[in-house]
């Protein structure tokens, strides 16, 4: 099926701004200043650096594994009774596949040359895996996508990449991973700040700012996505979208830091913390807010939910 260029929608100019911004190559970085920088690292500063990494690391792989069941079940559905163009969302995951591929091939290039190893299993258990996102859960969703295409009921299909969007795209990108950026931001500045140095872990800043990028791509086409499945099924969002976000909010917003003990003096988890929460109402706002009857308002659920408590 042919492109329609005067119908051009969001995913396809996602698409196009993805070739332009999106050709950073991992190896071009010079890694010799960073390994230097790592040895000044502490032990303590190491493990809390790595924990953050690992979540990354593994999650930008598994993602890689798992993002084509979502281009399958897209080609699946009856594409003249969507309110987008599956075409060009597929063409558009085609090319987030790509750079998911190239974010792992960053990571597996950093792990090895500068932090001398390629192990995360120690960061897993007890770690990120256990509130409310496991990487696991890629897998079990590309396997859910799978049986919807063999069940070849559309809204179960619709139903069930709604569910696969706002997990990975809505929660995974627009929230962990932007977490991780915040935190990565606050450890390396106040790392700098005690050498009294502009800058540590120069060439890591760079890729992750590309990284970076290439997901704020992501998150809008996400969202967008997340929009358009509510116009085609509005229950979607009180029977998927709401439960997920409920899942995410009880497991990650309202537990205690997944991190106790802060090794960066002056670490600011409750910054990162309101950070998330606005990211959250701008994924809420962007699907339509007038939609949701709980998180419509995520700032006010959240209260409620703790004065509950």
């Amino acid at each position: 099926m042919t492109v329609d260029y005067g119908e051009r929608e969001k995913s396809y100019e996602l698409y196009r701004k993805g070739k332009r911004e999106g050709t950073w190559d991992p190896d071009e970085y010079d890694l010799d200043g960073d390994r230097d920088d790592w040895n000044r690292f502490s032990e303590a500063e190491r493990q809390r650096f790595l924990a953050t990494c690992s979540g990354f690391y593994d999650g930008e792989e598994d993602v890689t594994r798992t993002l084509a069941p979502y281009m399958m079940a897209l080609d699946a559905l009856p594409n003249d009774e969507m309110p987008f163009d599956t075409v060009q969302e597929e063409m558009y995951l085609a090319q987030q596949v790509y750079e998911e591929a190239k974010h792992t091939d960053f990571f597996s290039r950093y792990f090895e040359e500068v932090f001398g190893t390629q192990e995360t299993t120690p960061y897993r258990e007890g770690g990120y895996q256990e509130q409310g996102y496991s990487t696991d859960d890629l897998y079990d969703t590309a396997d859910d996508l799978l049986a919807a295409i063999d069940g070849g009921d559309r809204t179960e299909l619709v139903y069930t990449l709604g569910e696969a969007y706002l997990n990975y795209m809505g929660i995974v990108e627009a929230q962990l991973a932007r977490g991780g950026y915040l935190s990565f931001d606050q450890m390396i500045e106040l790392k700098a700040a005690e050498m009294g140095r502009e800058v540590v872990l120069e060439s890591f800043q760079a890729a992750i700012g590309k990284v970076r990028q290439d997901e704020t791509r992501h998150i809008e086409n996400g969202r967008w996505i997340l929009q358009q499945l509510a116009v085609a099924e509005p229950d979607i969002v009180a029977d998927v979208y709401e439960p997920r976000i409920e899942r995410y909010v009880e497991n990650r917003l309202l537990a205690d830091p997944l991190y106790d003990e802060q090794p960066f003096d002056g670490y600011d988890q409750q910054k990162i913390g309101s950070q998330l929460v606005q990211y959250l109402q701008d994924t809420v706002d962007y699907i339509g807010a007038d939609r949701f009857e709980r998180y419509d308002d995520v700032q006010a659920a959240l209260q409620e939910r703790q004065a509950a408590d």
